[in-house]
């Protein structure tokens, strides 16, 4: 089966250290070579003509201005204004620094979309501050990895707009959707630390007067208006997605410069990062658009679907099934890699369960999320242990109790798809 060549060449690659892309370039021209138009040169202009067609779509011009509008948040320093508003609404409760984490990653997530910005953004000043004040420098790191999945899970995340993007769905019910998953994940981290904040000798803060409450809001509010903007734009139907892209960008470049903390080195850093994350993205999108044709040609997509229905026709079985497939891949590749190469071959299934393409959607996206904090491919593991200064064993031992209410809340948002239907049906319609 051409499906075996494709995924065996990639896989064994991806193990030699080739970059995501060129394995699966290399085994899609395997591909190609197997079902027999690599002949007579035509694997010249079908293979990049299918690149092409992937990344040839106005949906996709959404997705850079998300990205930089999140590395412009973290150009202009919000960190320390988002850290102080975060103490001062959770600092005063039983574990009160390590539920200043989660919320920091709540608020900053929410602002940026974005794991890798949140683990880098707030990383140093939060786990410093826990250190300080009587926590495990291997705690705080590998709470900060598990609270950095918060991000990404809601608005404006990435890897919702690209779901939507390849799975064919409403952005702005992909946006609603991750409200209400993003919420429980923040309640189950914070119920944790409660829990096991008996281990550490670790002080209490007074509760903030209402003038310091009033006071933090004020000064970091504004900021916090940015994803509201995004989202009641689209849901409003005032701007198209791309359009919610432009005013988020625009919003943050004025609060840079009311802050006075926009420069001009930190703005081009932040618009070249941009410009390399999205160009991966792209050759990614184009390298698996061109996989799809020739797995749709072989008729994997299917073959696969007629082996998976004839392991089971029970839908709660099958969500088991991915649940547990979602976990393991989500170890070995990082999530957009693994979205973008699931979507096609996932979409035929979900269908024939009659699963909402939303509701999967979270599933999927939340499922690899996880991964960023599993080895042996846990990006935020390793920004974590340069950021700490602490070995990724050390990190990694740290780490594994929390996958448990991680993987729980993947329960809730499986088996329980209100939580992730609720929003988007109340106000956009069932």
């Amino acid at each position: 089966m051409v499906a075996i060549t494709i995924f065996g060449l990639f896989f064994v690659l991806m193990t030699l250290g080739v970059p995501v892309v060129v394995a699966l370039a290399a085994g899609t021209l395997a591909g190609f070579w197997q079902i027999g138009l690599a002949d007579n040169l035509r694997v010249l202009y079908t293979f990049p003509l299918n690149i092409l067609e992937g990344v040839h779509t106005p949906a996709l011009t959404a997705v850079p201005f998300f990205i930089l509008a999140g590395h412009l948040m973290g150009a202009i320093g919000l960190t320390e204004r988002i850290f102080s508003l975060a103490n001062a609404l959770v600092g005063h409760l039983r574990a009160g620094l390590a539920q200043v984490n989660v919320m920091c990653s709540l608020l900053f997530g929410g602002v940026t979309g974005s794991a890798i910005a949140d683990v880098a953004g707030i990383g140093n000043l939060v786990i410093a501050q826990m250190e300080r004040h009587g926590y495990p420098r291997a705690f705080s790191a590998a709470l900060t990895c598990a609270s950095s999945v918060i991000g990404p899970t809601m608005w404006p995340s990435v890897p919702l707009l690209i779901y939507a993007f390849g799975a064919q769905v409403s952005v702005e019910r992909m946006f609603l959707a991750g409200i209400g998953p993003g919420l429980v994940l923040v309640i189950a981290l914070m119920v944790y630390n409660r829990w096991v904040a008996g281990r550490f000798d670790v002080p209490v803060s007074p509760r903030p007067t209402r003038k310091v409450l009033v006071s933090e809001v004020s000064r970091s509010g504004w900021a916090l208006l940015a994803p509201l903007i995004i989202i009641g734009s689209v849901t409003g139907g005032f701007a198209t997605p791309v359009e919610a892209g432009v005013i988020a960008c625009a919003y943050t470049l004025i609060l840079g410069l009311g802050y006075r903390t926009l420069a001009f080195g930190k703005l081009r850093r932040a618009v070249g990062e941009t410009i390399i994350l999205f160009g991966s993205i792209l050759m990614i999108i184009g390298v698996t658009h061109a996989m799809g044709f020739v797995l749709t040609y072989d008729r994997v997509p299917q073959t696969i679907a007629e082996a998976v229905l004839g392991l089971t026709e029970n839908k709660s079985l099958f969500l088991l099934l991915v649940i547990v497939f979602f976990l393991l891949l989500g170890m070995i590749l990082e999530n957009i890699p693994a979205m973008i190469i699931l979507i096609p071959i996932m979409m035929p299934l979900v269908d024939h369960f009659g699963i909402d393409r939303v509701h999967f959607g979270l599933i999927m996206v939340y499922g690899l999320l996880i991964g960023i904090v599993t080895p042996p491919v846990g990006v935020a593991l390793f920004i974590v242990t340069r950021i700490a200064d602490i070995s990724f064993e050390r990190v990694c031992w740290a780490a594994a109790p929390f996958l448990v209410p991680l993987i729980l809340v993947l329960f809730i948002i499986t088996y329980a798809p209100g939580v992730v239907l609720f929003l988007p049906d109340l106000l956009l319609g069932n």
